[in-house]
């Protein structure tokens, strides 16, 4: 039985994109639909018994109907071919409000097999390989829970237990009802104790969330586990017979993930012997290239050419890219923004050029104190970073507001 396995979609992010002048819409959301193409012909391609979606279709649980249309026109193929979805709830696909209905819980009324999962549960899909067995562990919602009265006094450390604990409960029910002989799959959008995070998850997860182990999830006769929510690829169980599977995003959200790839996963659960196997693939998208350049030029005669030089050295053909370069004090009038911007000429977009001076006295650059006010330390630093000159009062005068916001609710 083959499967294809995907999760964190995150459509609707549009950052460093532009209004593409033939479409009208943003050229990122174009990025994105590229790749969820790609995803989709291969599927048809592999002929795969089902497709899995374990979570984060867009970027808010409030999409634009331009949003919801590609995504939408995306899935019809599968949906044409007769090949089942599986779908269940992340935490970007539902609302914060208790009572709303999720991002993803209109694909249930479309055209197609459709399977989703806003609430833990079990089913089986009948695909053209026969049936296959659904495990689904959606992302736990805590204003459901806390809805109730009984939950309503729990600290959070007492609802991330009680969450780990009402999980592990359901999926030992739930393993103890498969039938051993038929292929069984794990979905569930949720955090795996010792996962990489991708460099944009590592100050975007959850507090409190629930953390479970591998062993915790691999239980038998499960035969895969098809994970969502990291968006760095990996197998949590390596060298176990049950894969622990994030399949990664398809497309870079931000820089922080400049320099991963991403892609999605082919599974193939073999049946046919006296015991089932898993094997799987990880194929790679056509995602939009990053690329973030950094320069020390301080000790170049040329530092112009120091830096053209650098990114000569960088593929830079329709990315995204950032340049930051680092310069003496005394080499800031020597340095040429248009032949920097030349030497990007074959980029998409140019996110950023990011000069960083090292003052003549260093000690003019740190003088920041602890009984600084708040207002001279913020303008200090701004000071010292050209690139924000422009939004120096803006950004103190959020700053301030902060702050009193702080000493009122202290």
């Amino acid at each position: 039985m083959k499967l294809l396995h995907t999760a964190d979609i995150h459509l609707g992010t549009t950052t460093y994109g532009r209004v593409d002048p033939e479409a009208g819409v943003n050229s990122r959301l174009l990025d994105f639909e590229r790749s969820f193409e790609f995803m989709v012909e291969r599927a048809l391609d592999e002929d795969v018994d089902a497709f899995i979606f374990a979570g984060d279709a867009y970027r808010t649980p409030d999409p634009s109907p331009t949003q919801q249309r590609i995504f939408a026109r995306c899935l019809q193929p599968l949906a044409d071919a007769g090949i089942p979805i599986v779908m269940i709830v992340g935490n970007h696909d539902h609302p914060v409000s208790f009572g709303k209905a999720s991002s993803i819980d209109i694909f249930q009324y479309v055209t197609g097999d459709v399977h989703l999962f806003a609430k833990p549960g079990t089913g089986t899909v009948e695909t053209a390989s026969g049936p296959l067995q659904v495990v689904a562990l959606p992302w736990p919602v805590r204003s459901r829970l806390l809805s109730r009265e009984e939950h309503r006094d729990k600290s959070s450390d007492e609802v991330q237990e009680y969450i780990e604990k009402t999980y592990l409960e359901l999926l030992r029910s739930a393993a103890d009802q498969l039938d051993p002989g038929v292929p069984a799959v794990l979905v569930g959008h949720l955090t795996v104790q010792g996962s990489s995070l991708a460099g944009s998850e590592r100050t975007s997860l959850v507090a409190h969330e629930p953390v479970f182990t591998p062993g915790q999830l691999a239980r038998e006769p499960l035969d895969y586990v098809a994970l969502g929510h990291i968006h760095k690829h990996q197998d949590r169980n390596p060298n176990g017979d049950i894969p622990v599977v994030y399949s990664s995003s398809i497309e870079r959200v931000s820089f922080k993930e400049w320099d991963e790839d991403k892609g999605f996963v082919l599974v193939n659960i073999d049946a046919s012997g006296e015991e089932k196997t898993t094997g799987y693939e990880f194929v790679e998208t056509p995602a939009r290239p990053y690329a973030s350049i950094r320069v020390d030029a301080r000790e170049a005669d040329d530092p112009t050419a120091h830096i053209v030089g650098a990114i000569g050295r960088v593929d830079v053909t329709d990315a995204i890219v950032r340049v930051g370069y680092r310069i003496h004090e005394k080499q800031a009038p020597e340095v040429d923004h248009s032949q920097i911007r030349e030497a990007l000429g074959a980029a998409q977009t140019i996110a950023s050029i990011e000069r960083e001076v090292e003052a003549a006295e260093r000690r003019r650059r740190t003088e920041v104190r602890r009984e600084s006010s708040l207002e001279d330390a913020l303008g200090q630093y701004v000071d010292q970073r050209d690139e924000l000159s422009s939004i120096k009062d803006d950004l103190i005068e959020a700053g301030l507001e902060l702050e009193a916001e702080l000493e009122e609710g202290g």
